[in-house]
Formats: structure tokens, sequence, C-alpha cells
């Protein structure tokens, strides 16, 4: 019976090696995602005898395991501290990060440490070189994912449960692996005490205020008077997932339509509000479901879906921000918009001297300055050596953004242009003394007084995104 939880282990590798780019006789690197549980540890044994026979894979399989630090319980450095010595006992790396727990608007404690976990996991499988990353989940964890789920309301694609194989986000580039969703937790039992494995126990997995502990404890009542409710909820979260991936096509038609990509630096994807306008209210939730798990989000649930297309698509006027795992939906003029979560206030005033450079990076404000002769049109050179300041709005300002033209108020310049209020905060002006030179994302100031002919001039640029180059 335990040779099996090995088996089913090298089937889930060769399966998901199928989506990793050859590279050649170099090892697959398999990372295991360790918590130090029963589940974990024996995950990571099962995986180190599957990689001893990679034969079936054409290639060694390097594994690796990777530790999430959430600081949320006091045994939280004994189990890092368990989890390096059973690495080092068993001669496979590990690799662990620590991470700050911080709820956005709207999440509960226990999503924003799913998604710090998550999101640690990307960054570490992506530092290994790491294209499968697996997880112990098993068949009473989607049991009980079920159950949950349906007590709480969930639509057809929650009811699916967990995947067995799916991106671990956005990017695409990792793919999470559960090989034992059909294994007994009874199974992994008498796995480790064949193999003597040694694991540390979660004091609040016996705590019945958490909702799957409660429900962990009534399961045994359940099951005496239905025998076969783990498979048949098995059964059925299959069947939701066929109903899910039928619904799943016809919402991905309708995003092929309406999507695109963001138009600025801290925008991923819009949606095109019209489109979305013109649809049903139920395929409405499915198109903005689906973008959400493209972009790597979790699925909202009913409750809060239905208040992102009121907020987002049913109602007029207004620019809403909703925040939901990481990111910030916002509606502007014709497009609903996913964007980065940034800070509300602005970086302080940046004051340097300019030396001639033709590029200056400026971190704090995420972006860069490009300078660039230009004899025509260019700020002269004599303000440009004065000191310079990058600084924020402060109202009233005015600029003239084509020779001989009006001067206009920045704000009105900034409407015309489409820039919401919320990214001109992160738009920052550059001034010579008292003088305008630059609005990020509008131009240079072009009204200067009369210089020789042969003055020289530059041609000055703000450049959006953390690289800048």
């Amino acid at each position: 019976m335990t040779a099996a939880l090995t088996d089913k282990v090298a089937q889930a590798l060769q399966a998901g090696a199928a989506f990793v780019v050859s590279g050649g006789a170099a090892p697959l690197t398999v990372a295991v995602a360790l918590s130090g549980g029963r589940d974990s540890v024996a995950l990571l044994h099962a995986t180190c005898a599957a990689a001893a026979n990679a034969a079936p894979l054409g290639s060694p399989v390097r594994v690796v395991a990777l530790h999430v630090h959430h600081g949320l319980q006091a045994q939280a450095d004994e189990w890092g501290r368990f989890c390096a010595t059973s690495c080092h006992a068993a001669q496979v790396p590990l690799v662990s990060e620590r991470v700050t727990v911080q709820a956005t608007a709207g999440e509960g404690i226990e999503a924003a440490a799913r998604r710090a976990r998550y999101a640690a996991l990307g960054r570490m499988c992506r530092a290994q070189g790491a294209a499968l990353l697996l997880f112990a989940h098993h068949r009473d964890d989607q049991v009980e994912t079920v159950l949950l789920r349906l007590f709480r309301g969930a639509g057809v694609a929650g009811m699916a449960g967990m995947p067995a194989r799916r991106p671990l986000d956005a990017q695409g580039d990792v793919q999470l692996l559960r090989p034992w969703l059909d294994v007994s937790r009874t199974e992994i039992d008498a796995y480790c005490g064949q193999h003597g494995l040694v694991w540390i126990e979660d004091p609040s997995n016996s705590d019945t205020r958490f909702a799957r502990n409660a429900l962990r404890a009534g399961l045994p009542a359940l099951l005496q008077a239905f025998p076969a409710l783990y498979e048949n909820v098995t059964q059925a979260a299959s069947h939701f997932g066929q109903a899910a991936a039928m619904l799943d096509g016809l919402a991905a038609r309708e995003l092929a339509r309406l999507a695109g990509p963001g138009r600025d630096a801290d925008t991923l994807a819009e949606l095109d509000l019209a489109g979305l306008r013109a649809l049903p209210p139920d395929h409405a939730d499915g198109v903005l479901r689906h973008w959400l798990r493209d972009l790597g989000a979790q699925s909202p649930s009913t409750a809060r879906l239905a208040a992102m297309r009121k907020q987002l698509i049913e109602q007029g006027g207004g620019e809403p921000a909703i925040a939901h795992d990481g990111l910030v939906l916002r509606r502007f003029r014709d497009r609903v918009l996913a964007c980065r979560a940034v800070p509300d206030a602005a970086p302080a005033p940046f004051a340097f001297i300019w030396r001639g450079e033709d590029r200056i990076v400026i971190p704090a404000w995420r972006g860069a300055l490009r300078f660039a002769r230009d004899d025509s049109f260019g700020v002269p050179e004599a303000v440009l050596h004065a000191p310079l300041r990058l600084a924020a709005r402060r109202g009233g300002e005015r600029i003239v953004l084509r020779p001989g033209g009006p001067a206009r108020a920045l704000k009105q310049a900034y409407q015309e242009a489409a820039i919401p209020a919320w990214r001109r905060a992160w738009l920052p002006l550059l001034w010579s003394g008292e003088v305008l030179v630059l609005a990020a994302g509008l131009g240079m100031h072009r009204r200067w007084p009369a210089d020789a002919p042969h003055a020289p001039r530059w041609r000055v640029e703000w450049v959006e995104g953390a690289g800048a180059g």
C-alpha cells in the first residue's frame, strides 16, 4: 500500500514534467512545500524515493524543500528548526522565507496568510529553478474543502474542490501538483509508520473555533450515517469539475473578446466596460471570475463577486476601488482595471544634481529620468544644472505642453490625458528650483526664455517601471 503513494508521486512528476521546457540533461528541480506536519513530511520522503528512480522522467531529479515562516504562532521558530534538522538528516536542501502577513481591505487573516505563502513559494521556486511544486493535500482535505465550500454557498467552480494540477500563479512557469488527492489520511499514517517518520503537530488543528477543525470533529458522526461519504463527495467534486470546465470555456471565449493588457505600469490588465455591461449578470460573473484566476488571484465568493459586478459594471459615476487578493479592481471611463496595490502616499521629494548623465534611476519613485540632446525643443542646459528636485504635486501647478501653447492647470491636463486620479500621486514633477521642468505622464514644460542660437538644450523624459532601462 505505501509503495502506491510513492508511485503516485512519480506519476504526478511524469505528468507535470510534460509542462516543463526541457533543459536537456540538466536535472529537473522539484520543490516540496514543507510545513513540518505529518502530510508534508511524508510527501517529502515519497518525493525523494520517486526521484531516486527518475528513469521514466528522462532526466535526473533534484528535490528541494520550501518552508514559509508566517510568524503567526509562537511555535513558528520551532517548526522552522524542525524542518532544517529533518532536511539535513535526509540530505535535502531546505529554503526558508519569513513573510509578514498583512490583510488588505476585505481580506481575512487566513486569506492574507495564504496569499503571502503562495507568493513566497513562487519566489523560492523561481530562485531554485523549480518548475514543479508539490503540495501534500489528500482525499480527506479535499472532502473537507468541498463540504466547507458547500456550507459557505460556493459556486460550481468552488464545489469542484482543489485541482490535482494548476499553474501556481499568473506567471504560469511553475506548476502546482497535488499527487495525493485520492489518498486517505489513514494511508498516509500507514506510510509514516512503515518508514518511521517523525513530524510536528500544529496545536491549532484541534481548535474547533476554526471552521475546518469543527467540521473535522463532526465527520465521524456523518460517516456513521453515510459510510460512502468520502467516495460520494469526491465523485460529486469531479462532476462539478466537469461542469466548471464547460462554463470556463464559455467565459474564456467572452474574456478573449473583452480583455486587454494594461496601459500603464500600475495596471496589469483591463476589460471593456461596454462589453461587460452587455452580458447577462451570470455571464459577467463568469468573465470576472475567469479573469481574476488568470491574474493569479483567489476566486471571490459569490457575494463578493456580486458586489464587484455591482460597483464596477452596473453602477455609473465615480471611480470605485475594490481590494482583492493583492489586487485593486478599479473602473475608469470605459474600462475595468486590475491594478497593483500601491501605497496611497507618494514618496518623499528626491533632490539631486544632474552631471550630464543620460539616465538617472530613482527607485523610490519606481522610474527613471532620461536625458537626450535636443537643441530645437529641449530644456536649456542652464536650467538642468541648477539643483533639481523630484516631488509630488502640491496643487495649482500649471504647464505648457507645446511651444507657443497656453499654460494649463495640471489637473485639467491629466484629466484630458485620461490619467486617473489614483495614478497621479505616483507621477512626479521635476523642478529646477521653483521652475517646473517636467510632469511625468504629460511631458516637458515648453515655455523657456530665449537663448543664444546654439545654446545646448536637452529633452527630458520620465520612464515608469522598476528597471526603467
